[in-house]
């Protein structure tokens, strides 16, 4: 039965389409105008990250165009700051440019490969970054139809590997390496709008080229589908419903030689004198190695868990070279509305509040044929605040591991966000 479950996803998800031209009439303006802006201080909790708090600032529909600015730092548990320019209309309308910047210093938790790995067997490698970003989108009617080309310029390091009980392991290289992604896709978006859906069908597809400059490093593709149906309910209220699959395709293969990785990619163990350091460094370096083979050997696809999918997981909680996750969502809007508001620190329009309810089911494996052997499952419900430009979203999700709650921007499901750019 289980083998037939997106069969009967994707025909589920038709259904968003099936009522015809009425499905693909928007609701609003796709290119706001009124002006906003926010002032507002972050307390978050991302699974996988850890917390922090800081500021944020957001200015939308600048000049009366549609173009927004943002940008953030948070401290904490780990460093971060960026900025970014949206929807800035080279062509109105027709061709658009986003450019940011992002700056972190995070030690997130590595947990082996799989569905089944263990969530207590686990490392945490520190490393820093600085990444520009820049999308050019070609849009066709009303953003219904849209390619773009996205880049990613910067440079990364590893600072140490600590295990999972926070002692610290420096790595034999701690350089600067500098990287250039690129990814090219594309949406097609017949619903009745593209910030807050509630009829309709999203199909959304994406390619990261195989770019690398690292000798030791595999080159591979990643291929990511994104389909998602809205389907109305009552007089406001939608059920919104998602398939997505993530494949990773080797074009070349890097280092698989564990000795060879030692070398260049080691915890330098032998700098302990046998005993207990010397032990658990070995250790922390065997699953880092690792890691890095199984990386060079199969690729890795999108991982699931964290903000968008398998919701109660830490963010890439796992991760393999394919993915597969599908899941439904009743959103139920307690109000529809045209609100201005001006608090001082935020000005602009309130059009909804929300409550929902949802499921999802996640699987990942290094073989396709593999990927239905097991799976995991997160439940929950959340809360959300609908502005003129941005939806404010804190959910709380059950699964295996426990109970996560996270405070986010933007609807789940997406195949971008804040928190996983590539």
């Amino acid at each position: 039965m289980q083998r037939h479950v997106p069969t009967l996803i994707l025909l589920l998800l038709m259904l968003g389409a099936s009522s015809g031209k009425a499905a693909t009439e928007r609701r609003k303006d796709q290119f706001g105008k009124a002006f906003g802006y926010y002032l507002y201080p972050i307390i978050g909790d991302i699974p996988g990250l850890g917390k922090a708090s800081g500021a944020g600032a957001s200015v939308l529909n600048i000049s009366g165009n549609d173009t927004d600015f943002t940008g953030y730092f948070l401290n904490g548990d780990f460093e971060a700051k960026g900025a970014a320019l949206l929807d800035y209309h080279i062509i109105p309308k027709r061709l658009i440019l986003d450019v940011g910047y992002n700056d972190y210093l995070v030690a997130p938790i590595a947990y082996d490969r799989g569905i089944n790995s263990d969530p207590d067997d686990v490392i945490y490698p520190k490393a820093e970054g600085r990444y520009y970003l820049g999308q050019l989108t070609l849009s066709f009617d009303e953003r219904r139809y849209e390619l773009f080309t996205r880049v990613l310029s910067g440079r990364d390091r590893l600072h140490q590997v600590l295990d999972r009980d926070g002692t610290a392991f420096a790595g034999v290289d701690t350089e600067w390496n500098s990287r250039h992604p690129i990814a090219i896709g594309g949406a097609i978006d017949l619903t009745d709008d593209k910030l807050d859906p509630r009829h309709g069908t999203r199909f959304e597809f994406s390619a990261k080229l195989p770019t690398n400059n690292e000798p030791d490093e595999s080159e591979f593709f990643v291929t990511d589908y994104n389909l998602t149906a809205y389907i109305p309910f009552r007089r406001w209220d939608t059920l919104a419903l998602n398939l997505y699959h993530s494949r990773a395709i080797v074009t070349r293969q890097g280092e698989t030689d564990f000795a060879t990785l030692q070398q260049t990619s080691g915890l330098n163990c032998g700098q302990y004198p046998p005993g207990d350091a010397r032990d658990r460094c070995i250790a922390t370096e065997t699953k880092f190695i690792n890691n890095a083979i199984a990386n060079n050997r199969f690729g890795t696809a999108s991982p699931l868990g964290g903000t968008q999918r398998l919701r109660s997981f830490d963010n890439y909680r796992f991760y393999a070279a394919q993915a597969l996750s599908y899941g439904l969502e009743y959103r139920w809007n307690l109000t529809d509305e045209h609100t201005p508001f001006d608090i001082f620190i935020a000005k602009g329009v309130r059009t909804g509040m929300q409550l929902a309810a949802f499921w999802e089911r996640g699987m990942v494996a290094e073989h396709s044929s593999e990927l239905f052997d097991d799976g995991r499952n997160s439940y929950g419900v959340g809360f959300r605040l609908i502005l003129s430009g941005v939806i404010i979203r804190l959910d709380y999700a059950h699964g295996d591991e426990g109970i996560k709650s996270q405070l986010f921007i933007t609807y789940p499901w997406s195949m971008f966000s804040v928190d996983n750019p590539g």
